[in-house]
């Protein structure tokens, strides 16, 4: 390699652009294949000459011939494994593409979901705090209520004390005991409604977990589903709830407003007729 010198020669550029593709369909280097060329132009010099008539040169052409053919074939078969080589790779390249740009977008979504759900559990964990201030809010309510409800009672029975020769008012009296007994009881009912709904939530939102655990993130959407429907049965529970109570209340509260005017006016007559009939009562002589 040393001893190697460089040899140029000035030709066209469409013969260079035909001796460079020769080069480059021969699968061999330009020297390698300069030196062929050599020696195919020297056996055709031979060929051409009287020397052809030795029988000696005539088997050497023959061999020479038969390996120059069949170097040819190598290299022609040679390209083309190259080239099927090469179309196989680049499928093979497109196909690893494929698969890559795939498994990344598989993971990029699977990130997406993760985040979603992270974002979606701060999201119930926040309204089921809201629901749990809010059921807090109703119990303390109820409480406030019953309270009430007490008072209004004793008061009823102070009214019923002091006007027990009045037959009617004791039937609206016994009746109201009646309503608000009922109403305490659906009161109870209801509460009883709100926890059963409560613990429905919270199994379902069990499920839910273990059906994101054992379905993974393909079924998201479908438990997002389950614990959105379970929330507003909840939240139209409790809304119908407050809703039934507070009309309860308001509806005991104008009877007895109702009854304890009924009282006063009855009490003012009693007096307005003992006042008349002490004026009607001649004085003693």
């Amino acid at each position: 390699m040393a001893n190697d010198e460089t040899w140029s020669a000035k030709v066209s550029p469409e013969v260079k652009a035909e001796i460079s593709q020769l080069v480059q369909e021969s699968g061999v280097s330009s020297k390698e294949f300069l030196e062929q060329l050599i020696s195919a132009h020297k056996i055709g010099l031979l060929q051409s000459t009287d020397a052809q008539r030795s029988e000696d040169i005539q088997q050497v052409t023959y061999h020479l011939d038969k390996i120059k053919a069949s170097f040819i074939g190598l290299v022609e078969k040679g390209i083309d494994l190259k080239d099927k080589f090469a179309e196989s790779l680049a499928q093979e390249s497109m196909l690893h593409k494929g698969i890559v740009d795939q498994q990344q977008s598989q993971i990029k979504q699977a990130q997406d979901d993760r985040d979603k759900a992270v974002f979606e559990k701060a999201d119930l964990e926040k309204r089921m705090a809201e629901i749990a201030a809010r059921n807090e809010e109703l119990e303390s309510n109820n409480k406030a209520n019953r309270i009430t409800i007490q008072m209004q009672q004793d008061k009823l029975d102070q009214i019923e004390d002091q006007a027990g020769t009045i037959q009617t008012l004791n039937d609206e009296i016994a009746r109201l005991k009646n309503a608000a007994d009922e109403l305490g009881k659906e009161v109870q009912g209801y509460k009883h409604e709100l926890e059963q709904a409560q613990a429905t939530f919270e199994a379902q939102e069990r499920d839910a977990a273990k059906a994101h655990e054992h379905l993974g993130q393909a079924h998201e959407s479908e438990l997002q589903k389950a614990r959105l429907e379970a929330e507003n049965r909840l939240l139209a529970e409790i809304g119908k709830i407050k809703e039934e109570h507070y009309l309860k209340v308001e509806a005991l509260t104008t009877k007895n407003q109702e009854l304890t005017e009924k009282l006063l006016h009855q009490k003012e007559l009693e007096a307005t007729k003992a006042r008349n009939k002490t004026k009607a009562t001649p004085a003693p002589e």
